[in-house]
């Protein structure tokens, strides 16, 4: 007994003592830089510790109270792949809106979600969006994911983007956004091995300004390196992109990731070295700071052992990924965003806002005759393979509030319908809580479907009427697995044997889905029952069965009144892709009996996807046969595309009297159409590509990345599209007038305004996107337009309004690829205001007086030696380093700082 109170006592004195208290660090001093706390605690580290915390999954250090962290989070347009969050309009569709503020909106709305799912499920805050690669070929199976075809429209939108993942706090920022995927990546097919080869002309005019928008005018935290190479390197081995452009050039103190895997296939793929240490040394040396994926776990300590690379170079890295981690408040106790309650996820606010999203990226292309907005009281038939789908496209949350184009159309004609089938998300129990990341919407591909299902998962539904008895079942599934899902059905209870069993084979790609039907006992099947379904399969190693649509009992030989009764009709005649769920003639018959056909067509995940290109650009499967069978039946049709991208739909183009496009368009597209398509919504989206008349007026190799030589793009294509840049057409008409450019020449650092008068001459009230173009009258290829502005316009019938438009000297530049510089050239420069790149209303000249707007790690003086002995630069002329004409010896001091020949001698101007 003596001793045990000994003990005790003396434990007592000891966690008294001072000497017990926990260890403070540097680190945890708020008052300091998070520069200065995250080189702190990368420097208390071992090796060990230090290289497992440059994958993108790493482990806990308790004893520095650093928490186990996943860097792998998306929120394309909503949080992603996390439970319940709000479904925005996928990129392409939101770039069509053209409207910034709205952009940063749904932006803020995506990192308020983001930041619930920190302070409630301690997910990462390092999100990966947004994708600004340039729409440079339709074809790219990513298509979907970025802004469009031209770089300021892009950059001014990722900026937009940016700053509403980031936040506005002082100290902390909500989110880090990571611009990806830098840099030229528009290639699935090869993406681990190809290059992208091109010279500095494009690169630095096309496929990188929209990066360099980022980093300077949003002040983007993160940038993923493509998995592509550039000119022969790697992206993510590439010092030219990630250190002489990106940190010296740009100014970009972020932290660098891989793209997932992109470190592995330095070597595996591109075989740029051997191995895998070399592969993590040359990376990390060249500025890639983390990797998505363990390559770098694996390798780095090898590296460092074989004199690769230094330990210096592994903090240097790692105390930028930490710097990060503590800008966002996560070591700290008063940060502002953790607020934020949960009751924000998939809010009325932000469904209101992805409604109006939703409406802002419609574009109608074609109206013939004033055919839109629909008649309320005439019959309609919804045919295709997407009139009762919700296309949420890639990296897409998990909303709790969808509606499909019929149902949207059911609300406009006040038509209540059900054919029997259950959507499986639409449950009433599950076995996993609601809001967890299993058994919820997965919208890889389309909402009303069950992802994330582990086997022997189940979900339940309440009173499910089965009639006087159903002798057939079908379940509409997908799944990538190598073994079948067992689905069972329970009457009341999951007891005993199961009411019916059906087997879900594999389709080969989680958004491929088909219809699997078995007989079942309407003995069995028949009055109220509550119905559970559970899942069997899940064995291909990690653990997942399937995607999981909808399940249907029924009576094949009772009607179904969406094929019969009207006014409203629903029949999809095909599948998206393939023939097997085709019957043209059932369609015919439909089609027949409305006054109106909706004939809902498009694209899925399936057509056109991460590590999938188009060979075509197509309706795909049977989708052309069978508008073309319903149009000679009846031609009173709307062709509503659901679409990843452009399309070549000439045959629709020519002969239905209505398209709209509706892109992938969120959690409320089917309410957002059916407005349209009945004028409760006047349509003012515009389109952000091309669309090209001919699969024939691309290059046969996707990977030429010359636009210039492939005519890409409206600024170099020379023939003319089926749809231009621009376009898009409204339920009114608009009138362009008063061009006024308030001065006739433009000097370095000018900047200009241009406005005119817009009025709407229709009869409703509508939205006009008035873009401004410009051309420069050069010796050189330059673009036949160029977007260096736009406004969007609201105005009532007859109503007028003056648009005002800022057009910046530096706007004009283009790139010296001599002197690797951006200069304006002296001469006179188009200016066109229009409403698409093809239609101009209005125009106008100015002049500019040429200048060295900006320089690159490259500038050099390089050249002049060779210059200054041609005759041509005698006198009291003025030229670039380049041999552009700049002025005179009397405008020389108008000329900003830099290298000139006057008179045949270098002369450097220092102020």
């Amino acid at each position: 007994m003596k001793k045990g109170i000994f003990t005790l006592a003396a434990l007592s004195l000891l966690l008294a003592s001072p000497a017990a208290k926990a260890e403070t660090y540097p680190y945890q001093d708020e008052s300091l830089s998070f520069h200065e706390r995250a080189k702190n605690l990368v420097s208390l580290m071992t090796l060990d510790e230090k290289i497992n915390q440059v994958g993108h999954k790493t482990n806990e250090i308790s004893r520095l109270n650093v928490k186990g962290y996943n860097y792998w989070n998306e929120a394309l347009h909503g949080v992603a792949r996390s439970g319940l969050a709000t479904s925005f309009p996928v990129s392409k569709a939101m770039s069509s809106t053209w409207d910034l503020p709205l952009i940063f909106e749904c932006a803020t709305a995506t990192s308020d979600e983001a930041r619930v799912y920190n302070n409630t499920k301690n997910k990462g805050l390092i999100y990966w969006c947004p994708t600004i690669n340039m729409s440079r070929d339709p074809r790219w199976g990513r298509d979907e994911e970025n802004y469009g075809e031209d770089p300021y429209l892009t950059g001014v939108i990722a900026v937009e983007y940016i700053k509403g993942m980031q936040g506005d706090d002082p100290k902390h920022y909500k989110t880090i956004a990571t611009a990806k995927h830098f840099a030229a990546n528009n290639y699935e097919r090869g993406r681990h091995n190809t290059s992208s080869n091109m010279d500095d002309r494009n690169l630095r005019e096309y496929y990188l300004p929209a990066f360099e928008m980022s980093v300077k005018d949003a002040n983007v935290r993160s940038i993923m390196s493509a998995y592509n190479a550039v000119n022969g390197i790697p992206c993510g081995a590439n010092h030219e992109l990630l250190i002489d452009i990106l940190r010296n050039e740009w100014g970009f103190d972020g932290f660098v990731t891989s793209d997932c895997g992109a470190v592995e296939d330095v070597y595996n793929k591109h075989k740029y070295v051997a191995t895998g240490a070399e592969a993590s040394a040359v990376s990390m040396i060249n500025g890639e700071d983390l990797n998505c994926g363990d390559t770098f776990q694996q390798f780095c300590k090898e590296a460092i052992l074989k004199g690769l690379m230094t330990e210096a170079d592994l903090d240097s890295a790692l105390v930028r990924v930490f710097e990060a981690r503590f800008s966002v408040g996560e070591f700290d106790t008063n940060v502002s965003w953790k607020n934020i309650s949960n009751d924000v996820l998939n809010c009325d606010k932000h469904k209101q806002l992805a409604y109006k999203a939703a409406q802002e990226a419609i574009v109608l292309l074609k109206n013939e005759a004033g055919f839109l907005p629909l008649d309320k009281t005439k019959s309609v038939a919804t045919i295709g393979p997407l009139g009762n789908t919700i296309s949420l496209g890639g990296y897409s949350g998990s909303p709790d509030d969808l509606t499909t184009v019929l149902e949207g159309i059911a609300e406009k004609m006040n038509y209540e319908f059900n054919d029997g089938t259950i959507q499986f998300e639409d449950c009433d129990g599950q076995s996993v809580a609601s809001g967890d990341k299993r058994l919820t919407h997965e919208s890889n591909g389309s909402a009303g479907n069950l992802g994330y299902i582990y086997n022997n998962d189940w979900v339940s539904f309440d009173n499910v009427n089965f009639g006087e008895g159903k002798t057939k079942l079908d379940v509409y599934s997908g799944a990538k697995n190598n073994n079948p899902t067992i689905v069972k059905f329970y009457l009341d209870a999951i007891e005993g044997s199961p009411a019916a069993t059906i087997t879900c084979p594999v389709t080969g790609n989680w958004a491929k889905y088909q219809i699997t039907s078995t007989d079942v006992d309407p003995n069995v099947f028949k009055g109220v029952h509550k119905l559970f379904v559970q899942f069997e399969g899940g064995t291909n190693g990690d653990k997942y069965c399937a995607n999981m649509d909808w399940f249907k009992f029924y009576d094949p030989n009772a009607s179904n009144p969406l094929e019969e009764d009207g006014p409203l009709y629903f029949y999809k005649g095909c599948a998206v892709t393939g023939s097997a769920e085709t019957n043209i003639d059932r369609a015919k018959e439909i089609a027949q009996k409305a006054d109106i056909v909706i004939f809902a067509a498009g694209t899925d995940l399936e057509v056109s996807d991460e590590s999938n290109d188009r060979k075509d650009l197509n309706l795909p499967g049977d989708q052309q046969r069978l508008l073309e069978a319903v149009y000679s039946v009846n031609p009173n049709v709307v062709l509503l595309l659901q679409t990843c991208s452009s399309m070549t739909i000439n045959w629709a183009q020519e002969n239905v009297p209505a398209i709209v496009e509706a892109w992938y368009d969120g959690q409320a597209q089917g309410k957002a159409i059916a407005d349209v398509l009945y004028g409760d919504y006047n349509p003012s989206g515009k389109l952000t590509s091309t669309w090209y008349n001919a699969l024939s007026d691309l290059p046969a190799d996707m990977l030429n990345y010359d636009i210039r030589n492939a005519k890409y793009t409206y600024m170099y294509h020379d023939k003319t599209p089926l749809y231009p840049f621009g376009f898009g057409l409204s339920y009114t008409t608009f009138e362009y007038k008063d061009l006024n450019i308030s001065r006739s020449t433009l000097a370095a650092g000018e900047e200009l305004t241009v406005s005119a008068q817009i009025t709407n001459t229709g009869d409703v009230a509508g939205c006009e996107i008035v873009q401004l173009y410009v051309h420069a009258n050069s010796s050189i290829d330059r673009p036949i337009k160029q977007l260096v502005g736009f406004a969007r316009v609201e105005l009532e019938p007859g109503e007028s309004k003056t648009v005002s438009m800022p057009l910046k000297h530096e706007q004009l530049a283009y790139y010296n690829d001599q002197a690797h510089t951006f200069d304006v050239e002296d001469g006179a420069v188009d200016v066109y205001v229009g409403a698409s790149s093809a239609d101009i209303r209005l125009s106008g000249k100015i002049n500019t007086e040429a200048a060295t707007v900006k320089t690159t790690y490259k500038s050099t003086t390089g050249g002049i030696e060779n210059a200054i002995n041609n005759p041509k630069y005698q006198g009291n002329r003025v030229y670039d380093i380049s041999g552009h004409y700049v002025g005179t010896i009397e405008t020389f001091d108008r000329l900003p700082k830099g290298f000139y020949i006057v008179g045949n001698k270098k002369v450097v101007k220092q102020h």
